[in-house]
């Protein structure tokens, strides 16, 4: 990515110039994402951690932690190599490639533009509010991106210490036809800081599963958005239904409900919903709450 900060704004609203800044774990984390393309396609998942046999990687004078990535076929290769700079940047440097680029941003304010060189395809982001938030007793810098020439909130995140709400690499925040990615879960030192379980012991490569094309489409939420009450349809008899916040925290559970769900008590902002029948299949959906 390639910034383009107000010369104001760089000048005054920057972080220390030599503080440490913890953007990313530099060691034993997993992010668990997935990809969807569209109707009549599978969920892709992918478990991303770091190499524990052989971590580190030099590339342009700088050390690196290497990646790799399981598929939900079980393959595991290498998935490129991170750094974080302790100021705030982090650098990936894709599989068969030598020159990294600017992945993740936190020293940015609102109104500061940037290139998505990581997206679906290369474009350029707008940061629409920086925010500080409460996740698993860690106080985080929050980074909300929106697409140039779109305005508004997005609900799609840069969390300091966990990454994108869209996946560990997909930062982009452009609508697009190509499809969708979410971050499942993040763990840290074995401890959830992304999912259905923040706080508790647990390794995001279990969640590493796929929902078939046919149900998956078959989920669908009305209205949207929604206030006080919202219809699920295509959740079977018994299922368990959980709405993650924001922050990725469970808002509300419950069984599917024979009505409308009360979500009443939701804070506003974009909300998962994620449905697990009674076979274990596991189909997620989004909704905004207003």
């Amino acid at each position: 990515m390639v910034r383009h900060i107000l010369p104001l704004l760089a000048a005054v609203l920057v972080l220390p110039t030599h503080a440490q800044f913890d953007a990313l774990p530099d060691s034993d984390a997993g992010w668990t994402v997935s990809f969807w393309i569209g109707p009549g396609y599978p969920y892709e998942g992918y478990f991303y951690a770091y190499d524990d046999l052989s971590p580190d990687t030099l590339i342009g004078g700088d050390m690196y932690k290497k990646l790799n990535v399981t598929n939900t076929f079980g393959l595991t290769n290498y998935g490129g190599a991170m750094r974080d700079n302790e100021l705030g940047q982090v650098y990936f440097c894709e599989p068969g490639s030598s020159v990294p680029a600017l992945l993740y941003d936190f020293d940015v304010w609102p109104g500061d533009t940037l290139l998505d060189v990581f997206g679906l395809y290369p474009q350029d982001l707008r940061v629409y509010a920086v925010d500080t938030i409460t996740i698993n007793g860690t106080a985080r810098r929050r980074v909300e991106v929106e697409c140039l020439g779109l305005s508004g909130p997005t609900g799609i995140y840069w969390i300091q210490g966990i990454g994108s709400t869209q996946g560990l690499l997909q930062t982009v925040a452009c609508g697009s036809v190509s499809g969708i990615g979410e971050l499942v879960c993040m763990t840290a030192n074995d401890t959830v800081q992304w999912g259905p379980n923040v706080g508790g012991v647990g390794d995001c490569a279990l969640a590493l599963g796929v929902a078939d094309a046919e149900r998956t489409v078959a989920l669908s939420l009305h209205p949207v958005p929604a206030e006080d009450r919202l219809f699920v349809q295509g959740a079977m008899p018994g299922a368990r239904l959980e709405v993650l916040g924001p922050d990725g925290r469970i808002g509300l559970a419950s069984t599917a409900p024979q009505g409308p769900l009360d979500i009443s008590a939701l804070v506003t902002g974009v909300h998962v919903l994620r449905v697990t029948d009674v076979d274990g299949q596991v189909r997620t959906a989004r909704f905004v709450k207003r």
